[in-house]
């Protein structure tokens, strides 16, 4: 081919491409919107996939995680699962946690004070180890091994594992004994004269020896001396160890303040079996055949008392199945197989008491007997309160030493419920303490009734130090509890210590109560739950400021409004912390 041919050759391969190029040019109009559909829709696809994929690698509302999985384990400081559905809710980023509350002495206000709280849910399973809270009458199946330092698994329960160092009356007598005699006190100016009688114990007949002789030293009438050695012999007799000989520690004389004394009293004592409350075994006797017979009748089971004045009827409202036990829960609890008779009446077996002297002179309210309760508080951090507020429980009927009648002398509500005259003279037979210095006012007695309560303060002060390294001894965490405090007062206005309770009521029980305790009891969660478990609010977008109106101060209302307190103050006052460490921190 020459080159002319060659270059005429060239032209037309140009001229067909460029109509080819052209021809594409002019469709391109036409195939460049749906290639970029597809394009766009096949992004699309591959977007909501990775989002699918990011979705299913993070724990959310739908999906339940494996707390033994790796995926879980990684992130388990984040997230904190729950039984039967996850316990973090993504829209509110409130995480919810959960809560046990156990059957008995009103559960119905716990749960309700707990719905205040949204970040909080009820459950019936006890035994997960995912519970937050549990909150019941006894420590009974409380699992305080487990309740350690960990970042991942908190648990608050609402008992001490060693609360009955003070809520057991023998207990209590003997550790605040221990801190009286290392302070340089005498215990019976705080509390009445108390002796500890367990004869399972082997300083029983040492114990026993004492409260003789001065049972001897203030009677009226003084018992021979044959009569003496025959009680002891038949209280010896209830030994359930090996016979001790008398300790080589000498007697020495007590003094007894005249508050305890009464020419017209038949010199009355009390027998208390040392792990019931409610005022429930409590024996009043005035000789000592009778106190022989008592002790002989609980060691084989000693019948209630049917309290009921309004029909005859028990003076249980709901008789347990099984009788309440004098001795706690135990391999060796007397009454574990003890059931109740068919007709009333339980059955209660002891063989650890406390014999106390008897208040003969007590102040009186309108010539009737009465006590005062008021409540303590153990934080978590050993911390140590007092509630501001407390009630007076007055008796149903005039005060008189005649031994047989329990409405006279025992106070508590769960028995004074049964007497034909209950709710007559005041409302539940509670009081304020308002209402009792407006009596003391309209009786020209000179007593002011904020020193009274300061004495109060004082003697649980010292209640709670007597147990400083006790009460938490094996350092669990986390506890805490409130104790029922019981005192009388004596015809000149001295405060007495009775004894220490544990699950004190919160039974509703009056209009006065109604507005006491759920405070108390809200009050309490503030220092104790809502430390250990701080609300989370969900995230609220602030609103635009309008400058010609005036701007309000925001205050925090309770739930539970006190006539007399502020609603945004917390009704418990700090009396001190029982932790060592803390307390050397702030020196």
């Amino acid at each position: 081919m020459n080159p002319s041919e060659e270059s005429t050759t060239n032209v037309e391969i140009r001229k067909s491409r460029n109509k080819t190029q052209t021809k594409c040019k002019s469709q391109s109009p036409q195939v460049k919107p749906q290639f970029i559909q597809q394009q766009l829709q096949h992004k699309k696809s591959k977007t909501k996939e990775r989002l699918q994929q990011n979705q299913e690698s993070l724990p959310n509302v739908t999906k339940k995680l494996n707390p033994k999985s790796t995926s879980f384990s990684k992130k388990r400081n984040q997230f904190k699962p729950a039984p039967q559905e996850f316990c973090l809710k993504v829209n509110k980023q409130v995480q919810i946690k959960q809560y046990f509350v156990g059957w008995g002495n009103n559960e119905a206000l716990v749960k309700r004070v707990m719905s205040k709280r949204t970040q909080w849910k009820e459950t019936t399973d006890s035994s997960s180890m995912f519970v937050n809270l549990k909150w019941q009458q006894s420590e009974r199946g409380y699992r305080y091994e487990r309740l350690i330092v960990s970042q991942n698994y908190k648990q608050l329960v609402n008992h001490f594992e060693h609360h009955k160092e003070i809520s057991n009356k023998s207990d209590l007598i003997k550790n605040l004994s221990q801190y009286c005699e290392k302070h340089k006190l005498n215990v019976f100016d705080y509390t009445p004269l108390t002796f500890v009688i367990d004869f399972s114990d082997e300083n029983c007949d040492f114990n026993i020896t004492q409260f003789l002789k001065t049972y001897e030293q203030f009677a009226p009438k003084k018992p021979t001396a044959k009569q003496m050695l025959d009680v002891k012999r038949r209280l010896r007799g209830n030994f359930t160890n090996a016979y001790q000989r008398d300790s080589s520690s000498q007697f020495q004389k007590i003094q007894m303040n005249n508050t305890f004394l009464s020419e017209d009293s038949p010199y009355m004592w009390l027998l208390k079996p040392t792990f019931l409350n409610r005022g429930r075994g409590i024996q009043i006797f005035d000789n000592l055949e009778t106190l022989v017979k008592l002790v002989s009748d609980f060691q084989e089971g000693l019948k209630e008392k049917t309290l009921n004045q309004k029909d005859g009827s028990s003076g249980e409202e709901d008789p347990p199945k099984q009788v309440q036990s004098a001795q706690g829960t135990t391999k060796k609890d007397p009454n574990q197989y003890i059931r109740q008779q068919p007709s009333g009446p339980c059955i209660i077996k002891s063989h650890s008491f406390v014999i106390q002297k008897y208040i003969e002179r007590p102040a009186l309210i309108n010539k009737r007997k009465f006590d005062i309760r008021v409540w303590g508080l153990v934080t978590h951090e050993l911390d140590a309160y007092f509630f501001q507020e407390g009630y007076i429980r007055t008796s149903s009927e005039d005060f008189t030493y005649n031994i047989e009648n329990t409405f006279v002398h025992l106070t508590n509500n769960a028995i004074q419920k049964y007497s034909k005259n209950y709710g007559e003279f005041e409302d539940g037979n509670q009081l304020s303490f308002k209402n009792y210095q407006d009596y003391l006012k309209s009786q020209n007695i000179a007593c002011n009734v904020q020193d009274i309560i300061n004495k109060m303060k004082e003697r649980i002060w010292m209640v709670f130090n007597s147990v400083r390294s006790k009460i938490n001894f094996e350092d669990r965490k986390y506890c805490f509890e409130i104790f029922g405090f019981d005192f009388i007062l004596d015809s000149d206005q001295e405060v007495w210590l009775i004894e220490v309770n544990t699950n004190p009521c919160i039974e509703e029980s009056s209009p006065l109560l109604k507005m006491y305790i759920p405070r108390m009891l809200d009050d309490a969660f503030k220092l104790t739950l809502d430390v250990l478990f701080p609300p989370q609010q969900p995230h609220k977008q602030s609103l635009p400021q309008i400058s010609q109106l005036p701007q309000i101060k925001e205050e925090s209302h309770s739930e539970y409004p006190v006539i007399g307190y502020p609603n945004d103050e917390n009704m418990w006052m700090l009396l001190g912390s029982l932790n060592d460490r803390k307390v050397k921190k702030k020196k």
